[in-house]
């Protein structure tokens, strides 16, 4: 058997180091995804608008020589493809000096101070690439990368830098700024950096040193964490296997699988040392067999329920979440089977003679335990208060999950987008597309109704400025001989086309166009400051609600982009979370009942997984208001992982019929605690790696795993007890103390 699961683990975890990942932002949205389908159909219609932006400012407007300086000597560097640095995949890019030459004014034949000139005279040159202070210019450029990979977004970043920091050589005295996807993705792996070098080492370490101190045994602790590690392998084998891309933090998946098996394993061990204790003539290997048969139910329950609890994050919105569930399911499978058929083998070959030495543990189970059994309503209702409490900090619940507060303040990203608003005076944008039948784009009074409509839009709360077609419009029929004076309603319709259709944001179809190839749709951007994830989603809905008062159908006037799609990301994923949670919570408590035979203890199951997560989130909302990601699927997470001590709990009390008087209760206590408190502080502390992340998804994740594990803890020493003893027992809870 021992072989059989060596050459498994090494036929399965032979792919382990074939893994795909990236941290393409785009995974943390479903193909469903609403906004995610909007801004498909703006793709569709104007061309891929995930780009690369490149801001260059100079201190004042007195230094835009210089700075149209630096934009030519970019862009020529762009367009040399025998350059010292070439861009991999660069399709696109638009800039004044790519510009120039459409409307007919050649490179070679326009010097810098002719550019200066036709920035006063040009309003599309200035509409769309110069700010007011007439102190940055905007570059942007789209790269066709064979993939969305680590390794290729990597490499894109690292080309990215390169040309900065060559023109940064070139120019000192003109400020780069970069941002956009390739850089947003950077940052995250730079973010998951601890958590792909140091986090499954770490959780290793923290089990090893957790164990070796709750059972005095190097060798029990040795073969423990090696089961752990081997369910671990195989789960990464299966990962490799998969050619499935995973999405943002995957690698926290395996130190789970590992933390989970190790869990497992402990309350196994501190059986055995009961049996040892009580039945000293038995050999281990006799002991290690009674032990197994013993808790192979609570152990198949535990198992099963922890990955009913993954599998529910299937209702997530996010991709990445889906995937994660799926492989902690998948690796509970092989966890469960490892302990079930292996571990029995393994520990009684290896660990014969080996004696727990878990006294302190104990020691400690009966402090608390007896604390408990001295003060039964006190304690639990001082418990139960608290709890409900801390959940009341979720009525003053605040979502936001701009990418940005993923980072540390002095994070180079973070630098840029900040320098960007500086310059600029906006750094976010969200994008309004509209469509029109057939030939009615370009009308006098379509142009007049998108002007009111624009008059509008500017007034709304946070909006700093709305590019649109209208001043180039305007411009052109300014510049007319003689200039056009009357209204856009009764301008002649020959004049508008061709001020519309001659102009050359027409012809771009790389992200960049104002108008649809068939001029069936027309987009416009709406500039903002970085403002939170409830602003970005209340101006959608004003903007979209502005428009259709302006007469457009809902299908006619949509708001897309990755910044509003990012404030949706958790509001979404929280409301179809409540579905999967309150279905894992329905089947979990279903096979608690069928498991210990007793409806009872299906319904009293459910309190103590279900608050203590809640109780966390609160917890979280009273220190920081502001949640994101990991909020929407904590519910579901921790559910599968506390529910693992109840049972061991719930199925020791179920067995002593008997003893369902406080005294009663207490011996059985005591007995599963010493696994109860261990597990409680493996799982714990080792969730608690994750507060050292650099990606806060991870950080947040980490305290509400944490926190919740600690209070599900307090919850079964204190509650669930006197509640078991209330709903099931013969004796009514009284509070007698029990004689020491």
């Amino acid at each position: 058997m021992i072989l059989l699961l060596l050459v498994g683990i090494g036929i399965i975890g032979s792919a382990a180091g074939q893994i795909k990942s990236s941290n393409d932002p785009m995974l943390m949205f479903g193909p469903q995804n609403e906004h995610r389908q909007k801004l498909l159909r703006q793709q569709a219609e104007f061309g891929d608008t995930n780009q690369t932006m490149l801001v260059l400012s100079v201190d004042s407007a007195e230094d835009l020589p210089r700075l149209l300086e630096a934009e030519r000597a970019l862009t020529l560097e762009l367009q040399n493809p025998d350059g010292t640095i070439a861009l991999d995949g660069l399709s696109s890019f638009s800039s004044i000096s790519t510009t120039l030459p459409l409307m007919g004014y050649p490179l070679e034949f326009t010097p810098i101070e002719d550019v200066a000139i036709l920035l006063d005279e040009r309003a599309g040159l200035r509409t769309f690439f110069l700010n007011d202070a007439r102190n940055a210019v905007v570059i942007a450029l789209k790269q066709n990368l064979p993939d969305m990979s680590d390794e290729v977004l990597a490499l894109a970043y690292v080309h990215e830098q390169a040309l900065k920091t060559r023109m940064e050589a070139l120019f000192p005295d003109v400020q780069i700024s970069v941002a956009g996807n390739v850089a947003i993705a950077e940052a995250l792996r730079g973010a998951l950096a601890f958590d792909q070098t140091y986090l499954l080492p770490l959780t290793l370490v923290l089990n090893f040193i957790i164990m070796l101190i709750a059972f005095g045994s190097l060798r029990l602790t040795l073969c423990a964490l090696g089961l752990a590690v081997a369910a671990m392998v195989l789960t990464l084998g299966i990962a490799g296997w998969s050619g499935v891309t995973f999405g943002t933090g995957s690698e926290t998946s395996f130190a789970i699988i590992t933390t989970l098996t190790v869990a497992t394993l402990i309350h196994i061990v501190h059986s055995l040392g009961q049996r040892q204790r009580a039945l000293p003539f038995q050999t281990t290997p006799v002991a290690m067999r009674a032990t197994f048969r013993k808790l192979v139910v609570p152990v198949i329950l535990a198992h099963t329920t922890t990955a009913v609890g993954f599998l529910s994050l299937n209702f997530a919105d996010a991709p990445a979440f889906q995937l994660m569930g799926n492989l902690v399911a998948a690796g509970l499978a092989f966890s469960m089977v490892i302990v079930l058929f292996a571990a029995p083998l393994i520990f009684a070959r290896l660990c014969n003679g080996c004696k727990v030495r878990d006294s302190a543990v104990r020691s400690a189970s009966r402090v608390l335990t007896k604390l408990w059994s001295r003060h039964p309503l006190r304690m639990g209702y001082s418990v139960a208060l608290m709890t409900f409490i801390a959940v009341g900090g979720l009525a003053y619940t605040r979502f936001d999950d701009q990418f940005l507060k993923f980072f540390a303040p002095d994070h180079p990203l973070r630098q840029n987008v900040a320098q960007i608003e500086n310059a600029m005076g906006w750094s976010q944008s969200s994008d309004l597309v509209l469509r029109y039948a057939p030939d009615t784009l370009v009308t006098p009074a379509r142009f007049a109704q998108l002007a009111a409509l624009v008059a509008e839009l500017e007034a709304l709360p946070g909006v700093i400025e709305v590019k649109s077609p209208l001043p180039i419009v305007r411009a052109c029929l300014d510049n007319r001989t003689p200039p056009y004076t009357g209204s856009l309603a009764d301008v002649p319709p020959k004049m508008l086309t061709f001020c519309v259709k001659s102009n050359y944001r027409v012809t771009e179809t790389e992200g960049n166009a104002t108008f649809a190839a068939n001029f069936s749709a027309l987009r416009i951007s709406i500039m903002s400051e970085r403002q939170s994830s409830s602003f970005m989603r209340n101006l959608s809905r004003r903007v979209e609600e502005t428009a259709q008062a302006a007469g457009f159908a809902p299908r006619d006037a949509e708001v897309s982009g990755m910044n509003v799609m990012s404030s949706f990301l958790s509001k979404v994923n929280t409301e179809s979370m409540l579905i999967g949670s309150a279905l894992a919570m329905a089947i979990v408590s279903i096979m608690i009942g069928l498991f210990l035979r007793s409806f009872a203890l299906a319904l009293l199951s459910i309190l103590p997984n279900f608050l203590p997560a809640m109780a966390a989130l609160g917890i979280w909302v009273w220190l920081n208001t502001e949640v994101g990601m990991a909020a929407s699927i904590i519910a579901a997470l921790t559910f599968g992982i506390v529910v693992d001590d109840t049972i061991h709990i719930l199925y020791a009390l179920s067995r002593g019929r008997k003893k369902q008087t406080n005294k009663g209760v207490q011996r059985v206590l005591q007995k599963v605690f010493p696994g109860v408190l261990t597990t409680t502080a493996a799982l714990g502390f080792g969730f608690a790696l994750l507060m050292a992340s650099g990606f806060e998804v991870n950080r947040q994740l980490g305290f509400l795993t944490s926190a919740t594990i600690w209070i599900a803890f307090f919850f079964d020493l204190f509650v669930l007890p006197g509640a078991y003893i209330w709903l099931i027992g013969r004796k009514r809870l009284r509070g007698p103390k029990p004689d020491d």
